[in-house]
């Protein structure tokens, strides 16, 4: 529930609080595009109508005949109700159909691709890459127009297309990309002038690699995306590798790529390497393929973050023990030159075999950012997974708390035996697998195919993924609201130090000139009586306004305001640790005047300074007592007192990448060798319950190190 028609006062916060009972984004209905129909309905992309937003179309891979073909869905009541259909025969050009793919251009024209293709021709199967246009939110379509004129020795796969809508000199141009399956292959670009009508000639954007490492050419990658900036210029995002050549072992690395054109997609600046996943096509519980395929987006509006460029895609979480994958985004904030270090949209607890995928990735017409992707966060088991949505109203500076959106799991079993049947009507036995009835890497492009969809104009979404509970492969959608996000409070991470300098910052829940906080602050986790309780219009505090927080840990929570129609309940409580008068960087800061105190100490009492009181005498000054005992001593948890809970952080910390002991890394040192190991569980298990010997009650700070004497 959330309350409604806040009015900024006091008295009105503190009765709306008293009001709120839950804190969760509804799951919003979940409604059937196909129904239940034989063979796999997956591969999904959809688009809200510009011109009539009651309008929705969306197309997928369909098996219900046997082989495949583009099912399109249409909607004349927003989502509520879908009428269902297959691309009719006039507008085909062979039997089969594959990978459809959907945008639209600045006139409103909706524009659908996908392969058209024949079965059995030598060397390869041919396939034409056909697009076909409707001017009337998909009640009526041209003919089929083609890229190629003819079909090679070759297979066209794996397409995108962009058009541009900037309102420049290149604006109706339409682009495509893919992979040309020719061995080896190659990332082929052509661009259309007149509306899809023709084509030029293709291009090369993302060639062969001809290292000496590989003795011949090797494959340049796939699942390629253009994407169409503010400026007019275009890129060519696609998965491939880098290969360090000058290295005597030929290193190769996963790799996402990018080219750049200036002039409409006539030259290209020249490929490279982007960012180096670590994951690459790999298999998650269930026998699900996945892969760090790039999904991208531009801000083409006149607004405050115009003309970023958005990455996202799915990779191995660099900072968790448990080689779950997450869902990464980066931006550029200079058409392409730089780029910023990736962030997790995601926002499960880090854990082992908790994975995510599939993700898609949108703006609207005010540069709203919004992200589906499948999770698997709501099993315990890590087997069945659901549609998860998250949100950037900053530009993709931060991402909101995350929203679910199936209310149904999806079931990898049934994935599996659809596809089973979906093999059988063409004809295809799969080999076996001792631990599946099916090998996961197949001709049908995984066990869920591919890619996902999502669209978003003004403040509604509809989203459009791969669902199991008519009991196959079938195609589900949701239709809802932007809406205000329970706040996701992103530093310091809970269990870290507020280091000197550094602020409480929080993801945007809303659009930014329309929302407001209320940050509250305390010792107590009842927040009785708050140390800090005050309204900003900003998702931060600076550190200016933390500096009287005594030593010791700290709560901090947040709530959303969007005035006046609606407010969230609190987010979950974090926690921090503040240095009180030592809130100093005593790790990094500089030492300019060489009196072996950090220049942010200087004017601080603290254990480097000889003017410090030690009135126990023990080598620490009194202002860094609490944290220095409380932590070193084995109090990792500061809560004042040693007792099993200690033992328990500990175990958090060395096996389940839980908050690490505090201020820093040697704090949960308890046996004072060096490192953190299970070795000081032990030793605390022996002291809390043995009466072995205690942890270390002094030690002395110097500079870049904690040691115990």
């Amino acid at each position: 529930m959330r309350c409604s028609r806040v009015v900024l006062t006091a008295l009105a916060l503190n009765l709306c609080i008293t009001t709120i009972a839950a804190s969760q984004i509804p799951i919003p209905p979940n409604i059937s595009v196909t129904g239940s129909l034989s063979g796999l309905q997956n591969e999904e992309q959809v688009w809200i109508c510009p011109n009539d937003t009651s309008i929705i179309l969306t197309n997928h891979r369909d098996f219900r005949l046997g082989y495949r073909q583009i099912g399109l869905g249409r909607s004349t009541d927003g989502g509520a109700t879908w009428v269902d259909t297959l691309i009719d025969t006039t507008y085909q050009i062979f039997t089969h159909q594959s990978d459809p793919v959907m945008t639209v251009n600045s006139s409103g024209d909706i524009i659908i691709n996908h392969l058209d293709y024949r079965r059995g021709v030598s060397p390869r199967d041919s396939s034409h890459l056909a697009f076909m246009i409707s001017t009337d939110c998909g009640a009526t379509w041209s003919n089929p127009t083609t890229v190629v004129d003819t079909i090679g020795p070759y297979f066209e796969d794996k397409q995108f297309i962009a058009s541009d809508r900037t309102g420049g000199i290149h604006d109706g141009n339409v682009y495509i990309s893919w992979t040309r399956f020719d061995n080896p292959t190659r990332i082929i670009f052509a661009r259309s002038t007149n509306n899809t009508a023709s084509f030029d000639d293709t291009i090369v954007v993302g060639p062969a690699y001809t290292s000496s490492c590989f003795g011949g050419p090797s494959a340049a990658g796939q699942f390629s995306q253009p994407l169409v900036g503010k400026d007019g210029a275009v890129y060519i995002f696609w998965q491939g590798r880098h290969v360090d050549s000058l290295d005597a072992a030929c290193d190769s690395y996963r790799a996402v790529r990018f080219n750049k054109s200036t002039d409409g997609g006539v030259t290209w600046q020249g490929d490279r390497a982007l960012i180096y996943p670590i994951a690459g096509y790999t298999t998650v519980d269930g026998g699900v393929n996945t892969y760090s395929q790039p999904t991208t987006e531009a801000d083409i509006t006149d607004g405050p973050h115009a003309g970023n460029l958005y990455l996202q895609y799915r990779d191995i979480n660099r900072d968790s023990p448990f080689f779950d994958s997450d869902i990464i985004f980066m931006r550029s904030l200079d058409t392409g030159a730089t780029w910023s270090e990736p962030i997790r949209v995601n926002d499960d607890i880090l854990g082992p075999d908790v994975d995510q995928f599939h993700n898609w990735l949108v703006t609207n017409e005010e540069g709203i950012l919004v992200s589906i992707w499948y999770d698997q966060r709501t099993d315990p088991g890590h087997f069945k997974f659901d549609v998860f949505a998250a949100y950037s109203f900053d530009g993709g500076e931060t991402w909101t708390s995350n929203h679910q959106i199936s209310d149904v799991s999806i079931d990898p079993t049934v994935l599996a035996a659809s596809k089973e049947k979906a093999y059988a009507l063409e004809g295809f036995t799969p080999p076996p697998l001792p631990n599946g009835p099916m090998a996961p890497p197949t001709p049908m492009a995984g066990l869920i195919a591919e890619y996902i969809g999502v669209s978003c104009v003004d403040e509604k979404v509809l989203a459009i993924w791969t669902d199991t509970r008519l009991g196959g492969q079938d195609v589900m959608s949701a239709t809802w609201q932007l809406p205000l996000t329970d706040p996701r409070l992103l530093s310091p991470g809970d269990g870290e130090v507020l280091l000197c300098g550094e602020d409480l910052v929080w993801a945007t829940a809303w659009k930014e000139a329309e929302v407001s906080y209320r940050l509250q602050i305390d010792n107590d986790s009842s927040f009785s009586s708050p140390e800090i309780d005050t309204m900003l219009s900003d998702n931060l505090i600076g550190n200016a306004s933390l500096i009287d927080l005594a030593a010791g840990s700290w709560y901090w929570r947040v709530q959303a305001f969007n005035v006046p129609i609606d407010s969230t309940l609190f987010s979950a409580l974090s926690v921090f640790y503040s240095m009180g008068d030592c809130a100093c960087d005593t790790l990094n800061n500089q030492d300019t005047d060489g009196d072996a105190i950090p220049d942010s100490c200087d004017n601080c009492p603290n254990v480097f300074n000889p003017s410090q009181s030690d009135s126990n005498s023990n080598g620490i000054g009194d202002s860094c007592e609490v944290i220095c005992l409380a932590t070193l001593t084995g109090d990792v948890n500061i809560s004042g007192t040693l007792t099993a809970a200690d033992i328990i952080s500990l175990v958090s910390f060395v096996f389940k990448n839980g908050p690490a002991p505090l201020p820093c890394e040697a704090s949960g040192d308890v046996n004072c060798t060096g490192t953190v190991t299970s070795a000081d569980i032990i030793y605390m298990v022996g002291h809390i319950f043995k009466g072995a010997s205690p942890p270390c009650d002094v030690c002395t700070l110097v500079p870049d190190t904690w040691s115990c004497e």
